[in-house]
């Protein structure tokens, strides 16, 4: 398996696929708690990195960056020695394809967004199977519709699925009379501040506000998720399976990322009618009207399909490696 190493998510989902697979896996990346690290592909002396796109073929190959070539070459070495059945990537246009051209074969995470680049279109026609974290009834974005035959939508993937503090005590032992929000910052950031929600919480005085990330990470947020009465929360995919595991109320408010992903996302939630979403952050004075409109929506999440989308994932790898020998 192949995990980018921007923000925690895809590391996190690739743990959560390994788990529920019948085969020793090994987890490559830039991130420092994978299986194998992965040099960078930047060097912090290069202002201005020469044709990185290689004519707009790909997304990230700059010229004489060595850590570049560094993790190619140990990429290469890894299965030139292990020899792997399929190589999971989520992901990257180049080790998919840098992957494919070694002979073996590549499953990928089809990501949400616009996505008809050349680049997406070549790694996702080479792929032998495209996985999508998304339900089975989401419609098929335009830039997946070509590959039809090969993509397998199997849910939201949570790595929480399995553990038991769904079911433990509320966090919660201060101003008790009070609603619960939690406001939920993946790794991968957001534009919010933690003025902004001070200001929030003065504006409503009939809400308590918790803040999940930055200096107020935890490891586990689920006992907070599952207690809240409302989650605010950046529209990532594993934010949404998270809040879809623990079927509370929810406030998506999607953040700039490449491709326009987030808001491709939270446009699905809310045509599914399974969240509010909030497209600009709204002013402090406003939110009151926003999360007691949230807190009436009927939570319907068992429609995102997270339980048993991990298990799904790993049966469609196993499937796959399978059928190409």
């Amino acid at each position: 398996m192949y995990a980018h190493h921007q923000g925690a998510g895809h590391l996190q989902r690739c743990r959560a696929i390994a788990e529920h697979l019948n085969a020793q896996v090994t987890i490559l990346s830039s991130l420092p708690d994978a299986d194998i690290g992965l040099p960078l592909d930047t060097a912090p002396e290069i202002e201005n990195y020469a044709e990185f796109t290689a004519d707009n073929t790909l997304h990230w190959v700059p010229l004489h960056v060595d850590g570049l070539r560094q993790r190619m070459a140990l990429i290469a070495q890894w299965i030139q020695i292990n020899k792997p059945d399929v190589f999971f990537v989520d992901v990257s246009v180049e080790v998919a394809q840098f992957v494919r051209l070694m002979g073996v074969p590549v499953i990928t995470i089809a990501m949400p967004g616009e996505r008809t680049d050349t680049p997406h279109q070549t790694m996702y026609a080479q792929a032998t199977a495209l996985i999508a974290a998304c339900p089975s009834d989401a419609p098929v974005p335009a830039h997946l519709q070509g590959f039809a035959d090969k993509l397998y939508a199997v849910g939201g993937i949570s790595r929480f699925e399995a553990q038991e503090s769904l079911t433990s005590e509320s966090p919660y032992t201060e101003k008790p009379k009070k609603m619960q929000a939690v406001v939920l910052q993946g790794r991968g950031g957001t534009a919010w501040t933690q003025d902004y929600w001070d200001a929030v919480e003065l504006a409503c005085p009939s809400w308590n506000f918790t803040v999940l990330g930055g200096n107020n990470r935890v490891e586990n947020p689920m006992p907070y998720l599952t207690h809240a009465d409302v989650v605010i929360s950046a529209s990532g995919q594993n934010s949404v399976a998270d809040i879809a595991l623990a079927g509370t109320s929810a406030i998506f408010i999607p953040q700039e990322r490449a491709f326009g992903e987030q808001r491709a996302t939270a446009r699905v939630l809310e045509n599914l009618g399974l969240a509010t979403v909030v497209w600009d952050l709204p002013q402090e004075n406003t939110w009151a009207g926003i999360l007691e409109q949230a807190c009436k929506k009927p939570a319907q999440w068992n429609r995102w399909q997270v339980v048993g989308g991990s298990q799904r994932a790993a049966r469609i790898i196993e499937e796959k490696a399978e059928k190409t020998w």
